[in-house]
Formats: C-alpha cells, structure tokens, sequence
C-alpha cells in the first residue's frame, strides 16, 4: 500500500517540477518554487533556517540579507573551507600568458591587439580567440567566405565597465549564398552556423572604440574563401 503511495508522490512531484520548468515564466517560476520548497529543507540540514522576504513585485525573487545589508543565496550559506593547496607544475600547460600581437591596422587597430591562436598557443586547445578595439572605420572583410566549424562574433563598446551603453557604431555585414544584408547599430553577438557563407563586413562608423572579438571552433584559424580557396593562419608573432 504505501508502495502505491509513494508512486503516486514520486508521480505528482514530476508532474510539478515539469509544469514549473515550462512556458514562458518556466525558469522564474522554478527558481520560486526552490525558494519556497529546496531552501528550508536545505537550511534544516545545516541547522538553519532562512525564510526569504515577500516578492516586491510578481515573478521576481528577494534574496535574504545579512544584517548588513548585503544579498547572499541561502544555497551557499555554509562554504566549504578555503583550500591551502599545494605546489607543483602538473597543470602549468593549461595557462598561456603570450597572448599580446602588434596591431594588424595600425591606427585603425588599438595597438597591442590580443589574441588566442588555439593550439599554436596551447597545444590540445580547440578554439581561437580574439579580442579587437577598432578606433576608425575599416572594411575589414571583403569577400565572403565560410568555415567548417561555428563561429561567434561579438560587437561591443570598449569604455570599460559599461561596454554595452558605451557602444556607438555602426556595422554593415551580409549573410547566406543570397547576401542577405544586415546593419548593426547596438551590441550584438552574431552565430554563424558551420557552412553558413557570411561577409563581406564594412566597419562603417566608429564615434567610440568598438569591441570586436571572434570565436572559432578550431584549433587554428581557417576559412574557404570566395576567390582565394582555402586559408588558414597556424600561428602570429607574440610580443612582450
């Protein structure tokens, strides 16, 4: 009997945890029911317990506070000690600190640019990365091409904290065997499906240096370029 019981429980709880993850509130609306369910039980066990303050406004989640003042999650009320560690060398392969270039445009490039070419820079590594502050306008692309992994491109302000308000650009960039064309006026990240033909990309206004970084899901940087064929870059030139 209590077999058939606990079933049914163990039933009803799926059935509301899969109601609370879907739609459109899904996420808000789990993240209430943990408050409401996971975190007295949680704070029970660590000899706790935190009741958090009523909701200001509908789907939104008031943190409890320290007498401080200060907003904590009560799903880490009690850290795990703070390691001593020790010393050695076993994972010194997994840093790279050369990762300053001279600009490739200088004057149109903030000088160093910045650069992780993959497994040039460290050997097993299977992407690249770069990080771009453009201070004038530039066709940086002139033709299009396409790659045989994902890429993301990232268009950004570069006045640091701010670097979404601090954007003030415009990019002229065309996507697909069609061109379709698009112009970016505020901070975007762009997803460029493996295969997807894209560019030629025109840098056509810059009033504040604009935050550029590309991701590539390779170990070097390679395209099939529309008149060129295929090209790749293995490695660049480090500087202090």
């Amino acid at each position: 009997m209590s077999s058939i019981k606990d079933e049914k429980d163990a039933g009803s709880r799926r059935e509301f945890f899969q109601g609370v993850a879907s739609g459109a509130a899904g996420a808000t609306a789990m993240a209430a029911a943990l408050s409401q369910i996971g975190v007295p039980v949680l704070n029970a066990a660590q000899g706790t317990e935190v009741k958090p303050k009523p909701e200001s406004e509908p789907g939104t989640i008031t943190l409890p506070r320290t007498p401080e003042g200060q907003p904590y999650s009560p799903f880490f009320r009690n850290s795990p000690p703070w390691p001593k560690g020790t010393e050695g060398h076993k994972y010194d392969h997994l840093f790279c600190t050369k990762l300053k270039e001279e600009s490739s445009m200088p004057g149109i490039l903030a000088d160093p640019q910045i650069y992780f070419r993959g497994d040039s820079d460290m050997p097993g590594s299977k992407v690249t990365l770069g990080w771009q502050v453009f201070l004038k306008p530039v066709t940086l692309v002139s033709e299009s091409h396409h790659h045989a992994v994902d890429e993301y491109q990232f268009f950004l302000g570069a006045t640091f904290p701010d670097i979404a308000g601090s954007f003030d650009a415009e990019i002229e960039i065309f996507i697909g065997p069609k061109y379709e064309r698009h112009i970016i006026k505020e901070p975007t990240a762009i997803y460029l499906p493996a295969g997807l033909i894209h560019n030629p990309l025109d840098i056509r206004r810059v009033t504040r240096p604009l935050f550029f970084t590309a991701l590539l899901m390779a170990p070097f940087y390679n395209n099939m370029s529309q008149t060129k064929g295929f090209q790749e870059l293995r490695s660049a030139k480090k500087i202090d």
